[in-house]
């Protein structure tokens, strides 16, 4: 029955795809449609956001750590908060702060398994912030942490509110995500479910901080270089003259 089902979806999805253009966020989404759309029939275009101000930030003794997406398990809350458990029995200074929406993660949940972990002194959850408030948590930050293993990750846009910030981030293979993630040059590729791999690289910038700050730049420079609105724009534009001009033919 699994095979007559997948049959039918492979026939519908060739009929959908027949002659038609597909405009992808990043290079490694082409995976997913590979089996329907020729490679000659695809464009890429990588999503941008509004670029800001950056405001000047004081010296800062802990090491702080960011997360910033809906607090949902699958985005990997609870893999960062075991990696924090790790930093700590290290004694590294960090401070790590996670900002979202609660969701089938509750705030009482939460805060149970940080208390029982002994990490209240190190961990903190602030709920949804917008705007001018989220901004300064990414001021703030000194990296970026994003383990996400969610099955409809595609284009995390807070992966480039983190770059155009200067901040390294570290995050999984998930989706468009090693198209954003230069690996070892503006941030690092960890493995999903793993704790381990995600405190050793945070360990690494903590005790790097040049490179932790030369990684930050690189990752600014790619974000302007490729992902803000109106490169985004651009893109877009010429992909649809092309897509108009190849119909006309």
């Amino acid at each position: 029955r699994r095979q007559r089902q997948m049959c039918i979806r492979d026939r519908l999805y060739s009929t959908f795809f027949k002659n038609l253009k597909v405009i992808l966020l990043i290079e490694n989404l082409y995976q997913d449609i590979k089996k329907y759309v020729n490679y000659k029939d695809v464009y890429i275009c990588p999503n941008g956001i509004p670029t800001h101000e950056n405001l000047p930030t004081a010296p800062q003794k802990e090491f702080n750590i960011l997360f910033l997406s809906n607090m949902i398990k699958e985005k990997g809350v609870w893999d960062l908060v075991e990696a924090c458990a790790i930093l700590q029995k290290k004694g590294k200074p960090i401070k790590c702060h996670f900002v979202g929406k609660w969701s089938n993660i509750t705030e009482d949940r939460f805060k149970d398994v940080i208390n029982k972990q002994n990490l209240k002194e190190c961990v903190f959850a602030h709920g949804a912030k917008y705007d001018n408030e989220k901004d300064a948590f990414l001021q703030k930050a000194d990296i970026f942490v994003f383990p996400t293993y969610y099955d409809n990750e595609c284009f995390p846009l807070v992966l480039l509110e983190a770059m155009e910030q200067s901040l390294p981030c570290i995050s999984t293979n998930e989706g468009g995500i090693p198209g954003i993630i230069e690996e070892g040059k503006t941030g690092f590729i960890v493995e999903k479910h793993s704790p381990q791999q995600l405190a050793e690289k945070i360990e690494y910038l903590i005790d790097h901080p040049m490179i932790c700050a030369e990684m930050g730049k690189a990752g600014k420079e790619k974000f302007q270089r490729e992902f803000t609105l109106e490169k985004f724009e651009n893109r877009m534009k010429d992909i649809l003259k092309e897509c108009i001009a190849s119909y006309k033919k």
